[in-house]
């Protein structure tokens, strides 16, 4: 791959994930959250207990721990999560998915599915999307490498 052709797919990689993002965050605020809530709530609902321990959370949305205590706090306050000490390590809390966190979740999820079909599948055939999904793996193996040996 030449120089060019590798400054054109890091381009349209940049441009079109902050295309994708911006779109798929104004239509989650007509639901009442935004792309990070989503994506908070997300990984909550999928973790085992619906609760993460803060710096894996942290760790997993690519947020600075400050940033997350704020996007935390942000929906304690909406009912959607609590914290709760780690009883293993006195330092540490975890963010815990309520219930209500949970249906709002369910909620907005119908629609977001719905939202990445037509943003993202639906400007990539099958094979395209075998093809991008390999490519992020190896991307985000060669991240892992990169951290773990700074």
């Amino acid at each position: 791959m030449t120089a060019d052709a590798k400054q054109r797919a890091w381009r349209l990689f940049i441009e079109n994930s902050a295309r994708i993002q911006t779109e798929l965050d104004r239509r989650l605020r007509a639901d009442g959250l935004c792309l990070a809530d989503y994506h908070v709530l997300l990984l909550l609902h999928e973790a085992p207990g619906r609760r993460l321990r803060m710096n894996e959370l942290s760790r997993r949305m690519v947020f600075s721990p400050g940033r997350l205590s704020y996007q935390v706090a942000t929906l304690c306050k909406r009912g959607w999560l609590r914290r709760e000490s780690a009883p293993e390590d006195r330092r540490g809390s975890y963010a815990v998915l309520t219930d209500a966190g949970a249906s709002a979740f369910e909620s907005a999820a119908r629609t977001h599915g719905d939202d990445v079909d037509e943003l993202f599948f639906g400007g990539v055939s099958d094979h395209d999307a075998v093809a991008l999904a390999g490519a992020m793996h190896a991307l985000a193996d060669h991240l892992d490498r990169i951290e773990k040996n700074p």
